[in-house]
């Protein structure tokens, strides 16, 4: 069964990514050497390999020294620089620290993290590359410059134009890379290229591109802001995903309809800093749209919860008594069993497990109550492995009656951990029943694996399942208090055991399938 964990890979393995990555960096270099100014020493008007190598440094920071190896074999490769000259190794020892820099500003790449969620995030995202790109250019125009003895006034015309075409590959393509290298991203790239209403974009792009070039050159900039339209109108409808697909696709027709048609170098330039605006501007509108359409998920969700509080504490008001009861029934139980001594040993172990079902679920009616109520939890240093090893024994009976086989990997060395037992029990238990009903609708083998391992500081609690999974199209609204796909279900135990987690400062998230993937962090603090 697939990990929900992101694997770490074997070195074989790990040393193919890396080749394919600098093969890659330099057939893209190779594919956009497109109108090299020669004045500028065969500077491009658009760099998408830079993007690539921000993207690679994102996942794998310690792996500087493959970009660098990368950057300098496109030196010597694709722009003719002799092997045994000092200059594109030392330019390209620039281009790598200043990707790194870009990748650590931008911060590291998580399974759950969405891509640019806030317009914080997304001006983060422009300042960085903006920068980064610029420092780019000046370091490798400088460096060179040097090396050929042509340090002057034309320096600052190739920064300039180096600048455009780092700059236009970071803003347009690296969004891109980011979303695909991400689960959540992938998820809603796919189905965003699947919608029809894309695809009619992509046709009116198309249909933009000839308006704008297959008239004389004197039209290319009057018409230009009709290539903007299909992108605003693909980040208005899908946001984020939709700005990203829609501008890539803008890009690389706006570089093959100049190949085909533009005489002057330095007009694929300027219309290169259009493109790069119109895709700020995308994203921009991407963000914007993401932000409200989450902002009225949590207002409906807060409508619900506020329901769901009401009904929580009515429940637990309503259940104290008959539980009270059950109490003093089973206290008289015993003193009745006294009447009949042959079957007192087992009428005491019977009357022992009510009272023990009793009292936990007076237990955790009485939290759940006061979480909802008040926000209020109960935290103690509790060991995790006997917790869920607790739980799962208490669903063996309900997998049996599915057919399921339940499987329990708990890391033996998991440190202690501050939460309130009883809630993160409930979690767990909801998560597992879930995974059971999942596993026992597919086909068989019918499995379902909890998996506890620490990983990056937290603690990850993993609750696979080999049921269909999760469509890419609920991801978004999987956990929303309002959604259920259970007919008989009020929609609110995914959404009540994320925000038990969440007041435990971890996370809960969902990773597309095959198989039901559901994972929830905890803070490993001092204990």
């Amino acid at each position: 069964m697939e990990t929900a964990l992101r694997p770490r890979w074997p070195q074989p393995m790990a040393w193919a990514a890396e080749l394919l990555f600098a093969l890659l960096y330099v057939l893209l270099d190779w594919a956009s050497y497109l109108r090299p100014l020669v004045e500028g020493f065969n500077i491009t008007p658009w760099n998408p390999q830079q993007a690539l190598a921000v993207a690679f440094l994102v996942r794998r920071p310690s792996r500087a020294w493959v970009v660098f190896a990368a950057v300098g074999a496109a030196e010597v490769l694709v722009r003719g620089w002799p092997v045994d000259s000092l200059a594109p190794w030392a330019a390209a020892g620039a281009l790598s620290l200043t990707f790194l820099a870009v990748a650590r500003a931008l911060g590291p790449e998580r399974e759950d993290a969405t891509l640019f969620d806030t317009r914080a995030t997304l001006v983060r995202f422009a300042v960085a590359v903006t920068a980064g790109a610029l420092a780019a250019a000046i370091g490798y125009v400088t460096i060179l410059s040097s090396a050929e003895g042509s340090l002057g006034s034309s320096v600052g015309a190739r920064i300039l134009s180096y600048w455009v075409g780092d700059a236009v590959g970071l803003l347009v393509t690296l969004p891109l890379l980011l979303a695909a290298m991400n689960a959540a991203g992938r998820a809603r790239l796919l189905e965003t290229l699947g919608h029809p209403t894309m695809w009619l974009a992509a046709a009116f792009t198309c249909g933009g591109l000839w308006l704008v070039f297959g008239r004389g050159e004197q039209d290319y900039f009057k018409f230009f802001y009709v290539l903007m339209l299909p992108v605003a109108w693909c980040s208005v409808r899908f946001g984020v995903a939709g700005a990203v697909l829609s501008a890539n696709l803008t890009q690389v027709g706006l570089i093959v309809a100049v190949q085909g048609t533009m005489q002057r170098d330095l007009t694929v330039f300027e219309l290169q800093a259009l493109m790069a605006a119109s895709g700020v501007t995308a994203l921009l509108l991407g963000v914007l749209v993401d932000e409200r359409a989450r902002a009225e998920a949590e207002a409906r969700k807060s409508l619900r919860f506020s329901a769901a509080g009401q009904l929580a504490a009515g429940l637990a008001h309503e259940l104290g008594q008959p539980l009270t009861a059950m109490n003093n029934y089973g206290e008289a139980c015993r003193l009745l069993v006294d009447r009949q001594p042959e079957q007192r040993e087992q009428l005491v172990a019977a009357m022992g497990r009510m009272l023990d079902e009793a009292g936990r679920a007076a237990q955790v009616a009485r939290r759940l109550r006061d979480f909802f109520t008040n926000g209020a939890i109960t935290i103690e240093v509790t060991d995790l492995g006997p917790l869920l090893d607790a739980a799962v024994r208490e669903q063996q009976r309900a997998a049996g009656r599915a057919g399921v086989q339940l499987e329990c990997a708990i890391d033996a060395s998991l440190p202690p951990v501050w939460i309130d037992a009883v809630q993160i029990a409930v979690v767990v238990r909801n998560l597992l029943a879930n995974a059971i009903e999942a596993a026992g609708a597919g086909e068989a083998p019918r499995v379902v694996a909890l998996q506890a391992t620490v990983h990056d500081a937290e603690l990850h609690v993993a609750v696979l399942d080999s049921g269909a999974g999760v469509p890419a199209a609920r991801l978004q609204v999987l956990f929303d208090a309002a959604h259920s796909a259970k007919s008989s279900g009020m929609g609110v135990g995914l959404s009540i055991c994320r925000s038990i987690v969440e007041a435990h400062g971890g996370r809960l998230w969902a990773a597309p399938g095959p198989g039901g993937r559901f994972i929830f962090t905890l803070p490993v603090g001092n204990t």
